[in-house]
């Protein structure tokens, strides 16, 4: 990581170094990617109260209803000013539709430690609230079973697609990202969204759907290997924007 690309980047997202209303705007639309099990259900419900409008995208078909909301989205902003803010399970490759049409992307999001993500998602599809629960643990008969399907970096992957390196990586995240908090400050990290993005409503922290971690001893070291062997970057991200918190 070289000196430019972390000072660009703690510029951008670090609360100390960022000055109160620095990406306020009356008119925006906001592009925040809920990657599973980082809190985004939680914090949802904090958004729904501090935006115009708040466009939900329906994780049964991503794709088309990122679209139609993105259309509703650009279509009212044609109209009285309000600020606007999309948010669910959709990724980069989503995000192309605002970067073939030459639209302005503002992004942002939640990130979590890999190994506590990672698990959280395995208990919460094995659980009784899973629609799928009985079909993921016909395919998935373990959590180490699970891990071996894991994409590399999946967070990172998730929010800028493909990278070259780290530095690349940074990068991308400052070009087209406002904020990044993290889960495990997720109160210090909505405060520092609602301040630095001029919000006035005050984001309040809920705590909701949160899919336990077992105690380190119980996940396997098996599990534990394959998700550090896989998750290199989003560690990385994650220590840095974590240290941002004092979390």
């Amino acid at each position: 990581m070289t000196q430019d690309s972390h000072s660009a980047f703690r510029a951008r997202f670090d609360p100390q170094h960022v000055s109160q209303a620095a990406f306020e705007n009356d008119n925006d639309v906001i592009l925040f990617l809920h990657i599973p099990k980082t809190a985004g259900m939680s914090v949802g419900k904090a958004l729904q109260h501090s935006f115009d409008q708040f466009h939900p995208v329906s994780w049964e078909n991503v794709g088309q209803s990122f679209r139609q909301k993105t259309r509703r989205a650009l279509y009212q902003r044609t109209g009285t000013p309000c600020r606007q803010v999309l948010m669910g399970h959709f990724g980069w490759g989503d995000i192309q539709y605002w970067r073939n049409q030459d639209l302005p992307i503002q992004c942002a999001t939640i990130v979590r430690d890999p190994l506590d993500r990672f698990v959280s998602n395995y208990n919460y599809n094995c659980s009784d609230v899973h629609p799928d629960k009985d079909g993921f643990k016909s395919r998935f008969p373990t959590m180490e079973d699970y891990a071996r399907q894991l994409p590399y970096d999946y967070q990172l992957h998730t929010m800028i697609g493909a990278f070259f390196d780290f530095d690349h990586a940074l990068a991308q995240l400052t070009q087209y990202y406002s904020f990044i908090g993290v889960t495990e400050a997720l109160g210090p990290s909505l405060a520092h969204f609602q301040t630095s993005h001029g919000l006035r409503t005050e984001l309040h922290e809920h705590r909701e759907n949160t899919g336990k971690t077992p105690p380190q001893d119980d996940i396997p070291d098996s599990v534990r290997e394959i998700i550090a062997s896989k998750s290199r970057n989003d560690l990385r991200l994650h220590q840095l924007v974590r240290g941002f918190y004092n979390a």
